[in-house]
């Protein structure tokens, strides 16, 4: 009996709610990977594509940077830095493989400053004159180092990585993926590419690389060493490729010619090459980018 009352009265409270226009609490979206994480202090941070259209915000501007994924967390707070300084722009933050976003920007995608993970992406579109003249910038470099699950004992060199323990090397894939060429270059000079290319598991990404490796799936990887830092307490760092074995790792940045909002950009460009921004990098496991 009570607890038909109780009914009763709840649906004659609800109804009253609706009769009288106030707002029910909005629903909460359970996703099957786990519970939703904290809101981002700045706004658009995604993984997604840069081809869908962002809408712009009332009194807002908002720009679009196409970045490599493995600059996720330096640009989520770089980009949240920076509209604390210009509350009038919103800077929307799409990540990937370097090489998937060339493909994008040269589909038509709105991209306002593209941030790559090597300087063979921003040659290309230098090439096919889409970028702006001088807007070509260098805003820090990375090392490559190899990992291992945490458990296991890392390789001391490179060289280690021949050992029979290591079945299963997570590479980038080298067509899309620059940490996948600088890892080709490094074991070629170091005459391991043969020996280990059977061992090759290729990721679409440098993140999945490291989780390749952090979940057990993969028995070593090369990935950045920025990246090796986000993932601590789940993989065990490991050698360093010698510096000299590949191509320097550069994230070089360009605005396209065909961006919207070019004036606006510049001046996040520039706040990425202030010096606040790139203390920023270094604390993020980024090395200085070469000297002017």
């Amino acid at each position: 009996m009570l607890n038909a009352v109780a009914i009763l009265l709840l649906s004659g409270l609800i109804g009253g709610l609706e009769q009288s226009g106030a707002a029910r609490p909005p629903a909460v979206a359970v996703s099957s990977e786990g519970p939703p994480g904290p809101p981002s202090p700045a706004m658009g941070r995604s993984e997604g594509s840069p081809g869908l259209p962002r809408p712009e915000t009332t009194g807002r501007t908002e720009i679009l940077v196409a970045a490599a994924v493995s600059l996720k967390e330096v640009l989520d707070e770089a980009a949240a830095r920076f509209e604390m300084e210009r509350p009038d722009v919103g800077v929307a933050l799409d990540f990937a493989a370097s090489g998937i976003l060339l493909k994008q920007i040269e589909q038509g995608a709105p991209v306002d400053l593209f941030i790559s993970a090597s300087a063979s992406e921003i040659d290309h579109l230098e090439k096919e004159g889409l970028i702006a003249a001088g807007s070509r910038k260098t805003l820090a470099s990375n090392s490559l180092v190899a990992i291992v699950p945490t458990g296991s004992v890392p390789p001391a060199s490179l060289a280690r990585l021949a050992e029979n323990r290591f079945d299963r090397i997570a590479v980038g894939n080298p067509s899309t993926v620059p940490a996948g060429r600088y890892a080709r270059e490094a074991l070629a000079s170091l005459g391991l590419l043969e020996t280990l290319r059977p061992r090759f598991v290729f990721g679409e990404s440098v993140r999945q690389v490291l989780e390749y490796v952090a979940r057990g799936e993969a028995s070593a990887g090369l990935v950045y060493g920025s990246d090796a830092r986000t993932a601590e307490g789940r993989i065990v760092l490991g050698a360093k490729a010698p510096p000299e074995s590949h191509s320097p790792i550069l994230y070089q940045s360009a605005i396209p010619s065909a961006a919207p909002h070019a004036a606006i950009v510049n001046e996040f460009l520039e706040f990425l090459l202030s010096g606040g921004a790139q203390r920023l990098f270094l604390s993020h496991g980024f090395l200085p980018p070469p000297a002017r």
